[in-house]
């Protein structure tokens, strides 16, 4: 999350169809959907550093879980996948968003650091990536007492997490004995929750004013300032979570006509992240797009906003 940014666009695109748009080659990096070697090698540097930096407790983790996981599944299910486009750093590569996915004990997180810290010349992204590997570990603390709480996740998660700087986070679990979603947000990342196509519910956003979300780390902020959400969920459901770089410029009618072509051409999650991802990319170059972070900015800022962009489809099953 970056403090302010200046826009940056290709006005003679900024009212062209998507279905034209995928046949420009000038932007093939950012919409072809069927390649994705940049996206994915960055999301595997990511991924390596979020679960082997602390391999002995994560071997032990699993062989712990041995007994948890021959149990009886409940009925219902979440399978995820993501993606994670940083924006274009040479100084921060793997940028300030992180996240993770726990398939075992069925919970989901993001993190997008924030970058006011670059004038203390501080990488907010450090801590957003140790907030979730800690949140990771404590998924499975919580998971042995019964079920994952998500606000006593990121509790445990805040209290072990000492680098400099500070993040949003959200942290979203199915409990399926009662078939809902328990999530724990603080600041401007979050959640939609999708059926049959159409949005039925948005997290809502936790900011003191434009630009400035509560956050956990080295600022006023803890998890008791965290929104606590239960919702009832269906088989067939949709889970889009994200971070700001794609909810600030992606409109709710994107994302759901989006959703309804994937559904109707039944992709898979990782699928369906990054068509979302890749469309909030091109989105935030634009000078011109109409995007919920230009009409939050009340004229200040027009068009999309350049950051990192965190995108994870969860399929209820």
């Amino acid at each position: 999350m970056a403090a302010c940014f200046s826009s940056l666009g290709h006005d003679q695109y900024s009212s062209i169809n998507l279905d034209e748009l995928f046949d420009l080659p000038r932007y093939k990096r950012y919409l072809d959907f069927t390649s994705h070697e940049v996206d994915d090698h960055l999301e595997n540097r990511s991924n390596k550093r979020l679960k082997f930096s602390h391999d002995d407790e994560f071997v032990n983790v699993e062989k712990r879980v041995v007994e948890f996981s021959n149990k009886e599944l409940p009925c219902l299910k979440i399978v995820a996948g993501s993606v994670y486009i940083p924006k274009d750093d040479p100084k921060r590569p793997l940028g300030e968003d992180a996240h993770f996915i726990h398939e075992l004990f069925q919970t989901i997180g993001v993190a997008d650091g924030v970058g006011g810290w670059v004038k203390q010349g501080i990488d907010a992204g450090i801590y957003a990536r140790e907030l979730m590997k800690n949140s990771h570990i404590a998924t499975y603390d919580e998971a042995m007492k019964g079920h994952v709480n998500p606000k006593r996740v990121l509790e445990e998660a805040y209290k072990n997490t000492h680098s400099k700087g500070s993040s949003t986070a959200c942290i979203i679990t199915l409990y399926s004995e009662r078939s809902t979603i328990v999530a724990a947000n603080v600041g401007d990342s979050g959640f939609l929750l999708i059926r049959k196509g159409k949005i039925i519910y948005k997290s809502p956003i936790q900011q003191r004013g434009f630009g400035c979300p509560y956050q956990l780390g080295n600022c006023k902020d803890n998890p008791s300032v965290a929104h606590e959400m239960e919702l009832n969920v269906e088989k067939d459901d949709i889970l889009m979570v994200g971070t700001d770089g794609m909810l600030d410029n992606m409109n709710d009618s994107e994302i759901e006509e989006i959703v309804r072509r994937a559904i109707d051409d039944k992709l898979k999650p990782k699928e369906l992240a990054k068509k979302i991802g890749n469309i909030a990319l091109y989105n935030s170059f634009d000078r011109f797009a109409d995007t919920p972070y230009a009409r939050a900015s009340k004229g200040r800022h027009k068009g999309g906003k350049v950051d990192d962009i965190t995108v994870i489809a969860a399929y209820i099953q």
